[in-house]
């Protein structure tokens, strides 16, 4: 069980047991809004007791952060968790404010170390959103693909694939926007891909953004509609429209046709009875 001390400056032997272990903190990487773990290991020792830890910020003098024993004080969102290989902290809603340098002070059964850590904090970019111009593209035209990103820190990247999987990043210009809306940084992307003939047998294209470290934070795919198969799709309802009027007019046609011929049989008919009519009232 831990023993609750109270912390004070180190006296001569303590400075001599300094040289008894080591602690280490590599540095940490936290990402805004989730929680970060700050790993410290001890070298050079196994069986130790920790009494007590203290965190300083290294432009301050007075710890923000401290625990002994138990109980802990200070800023709520910081932790330390006792492991058997070293004291390591935790940091919950990350912050950019808690990017920075540090000085972490251990006591323990044995000896006072003071070791100095730091933390930086990014950002993870939100998916992209695309867009194209013109909406509707012709095979061999001219077309300007967009990619925009939001979000991110620090800066990140954005590239281009067709659905061959060739990179056509190169080809493409691209913005970066520096933002800090209440201590909030942010890298705002902007990515414009142009063709002065584009090939439509490439399409889909995505668009993926990378963040600082080539790690990718999103993607989204790009679809092109052909202002061709529009086109034929208008000219198939037109051609459709076509061969309906056309059947009707023709259908028609032969109706009328078919009622004139009905009409003259029966005037002919007629004309045959009235000629035999008068031929049997004649003398005989």
């Amino acid at each position: 069980m831990l023993r609750s001390v109270a912390f004070y400056s180190p006296c001569p032997f303590e400075e001599h047991l300094h040289h008894l272990f080591e602690l280490e903190c590599p540095p940490a990487v936290g990402i805004l809004a989730q929680t970060t773990v700050i790993r410290c290991f001890f070298k050079n020792i196994k069986d130790i007791q920790i009494l007590g830890v203290y965190l300083t910020k290294a432009e301050q003098k007075d710890p923000f952060f401290s625990q002994v024993g138990s109980k802990g004080s200070g800023d709520p969102r910081f932790s330390v968790e006792y492991l058997e290989d070293g004291p390591s902290l935790q940091i919950s809603d990350t912050m950019f404010s808690d990017e920075g340098k540090y000085r972490y002070r251990v006591v323990t059964d044995s000896s006072v170390k003071e070791i100095q850590l730091s933390i930086n904090v990014t950002a993870k970019y939100k998916d992209p959103v695309t867009s194209i111009w013109p909406e509707k593209v012709i095979d061999g035209g001219s077309a300007s693909l967009y990619c925009n990103a939001t979000g991110g820190y620090p800066e990140g990247f954005i590239h281009w694939f067709d659905r061959y999987e060739t990179n056509w990043t190169v080809n493409s210009e691209m913005t970066k926007v520096p933002k800090n809306i209440n201590g909030v940084k942010s890298v705002a992307l902007s990515s414009k891909l142009t063709f002065k003939t584009i090939n439509l047998g490439l399409e889909p294209f995505r668009c993926i953004v990378f963040n600082s470290k080539y790690v990718k934070d999103g993607e989204n795919t790009l679809g092109i509609i052909s202002a061709i198969s529009d086109v034929n799709n208008n000219s198939s309802g037109s051609n459709t429209t076509n061969i309906v009027a056309g059947v009707m007019v023709i259908g028609s046609l032969i109706a009328g046709l078919l009622f004139a011929l009905l009409c003259f049989r029966k005037r002919k008919d007629k004309d045959t009875f009235i000629i035999h009519s008068n031929g049997m009232d004649g003398p005989l």
